[in-house]
């Protein structure tokens, strides 16, 4: 696989002097946990960094719940760790869940040996591998130099054009009934984006937080066969990078709606339809 490592890769290239691994646990409703969990145990040689401070960008009136990164401070941040743009990075959570953000922000500002471990640290922990307390020494100033890849990225600007174009589709990444409107616990507006179709991230994770194989991969999404570009989206970006490393995993041409319906709903003007 070209995006995700297996905890025996990881083992095995623990002690790689240019392998950083990244630890990005993350709770949608509670925000405190990730470096909470952290502290309790984590990899070998994992630093934490957060979801919503590090790889989200400062909440506006417009740009979602969780905007895109400030790729200056971001970068800053990883360089000051001994990060460069050619280190290999392995990115974890629980399970497969906040980590595809990490790696979405990161092959978007250029970084070009990325990973997300499949299964997280939960799978670390199946497979009986070590969990510390201690943190890692930082290693020595990297170099940062953003190569920004706008091919990755949707504004909303570029979803309402999109939904105009018919070789172009755009994907719900929520379950259904978020996406329906039956159930929505977080925004003031429910229901999907007009057009939108559903493809429920969950549908290609099992039940211990792994991908699934590649042929049930490549059935969930093939509705989507002989499209020209897929954006994906969700509530604010978390769950629609699933969808989105997993296209991209399998070959599709795939762009994230970062700012998603968080984002979408912002603009009064902007209807959401429910049902399916």
């Amino acid at each position: 696989m070209k995006n995700f490592v297996n905890c025996s890769w990881l083992k095995d290239n623990i002690n790689n002097p240019d392998l950083f691994i990244i630890d990005c646990r993350f709770d949608l409703f509670n925000p405190s946990y990730g470096k909470k969990a952290y502290l309790e145990g984590h990899i070998k040689n994992a630093h934490y960094i957060d979801i919503n401070e590090d790889f989200c960008g400062k909440k506006g009136l417009h740009g979602g719940a969780r905007p895109v990164a400030d790729n200056d401070v971001l970068g800053k941040k990883l360089s000051n760790l001994g990060i460069k743009m050619d280190s290999t990075i392995v990115l974890y959570d629980d399970r497969i869940y906040s980590a595809p953000r990490a790696w979405w922000q990161l092959k978007y500002m250029g970084y070009e040996r990325v990973f997300v471990l499949n299964g997280g640290i939960n799978e670390w922990k199946n497979n009986g591998l070590p969990i510390l307390t201690d943190k890692p020494q930082v290693r020595f100033d990297g170099f940062f130099k953003c190569k920004i890849n706008d091919n990755m990225y949707a504004d909303i600007n570029y979803v309402k054009k999109a939904l105009e174009k018919e070789d172009i589709v755009i994907v719900d990444s929520r379950n259904e009934k978020r996406y329906t409107g039956d159930y929505e616990p977080l925004y003031h507006k429910k229901g999907h984006i007009p057009k939108a179709i559903n493809i429920p991230w969950e549908k290609s994770i099992d039940d211990e937080g792994k991908l699934k194989d590649i042929y049930i991969l490549r059935e969930n999404f093939k509705i989507l066969e002989n499209k020209k570009e897929i954006i994906t989206y969700c509530g604010s970006g978390i769950e629609a990078a699933i969808n989105y490393i997993i296209l991209d995993e399998i070959g599709y041409n795939v762009r994230l709606y970062a700012g998603s319906i968080s984002d979408w709903i912002s603009y009064e003007e902007n209807e959401l339809i429910e049902g399916k």
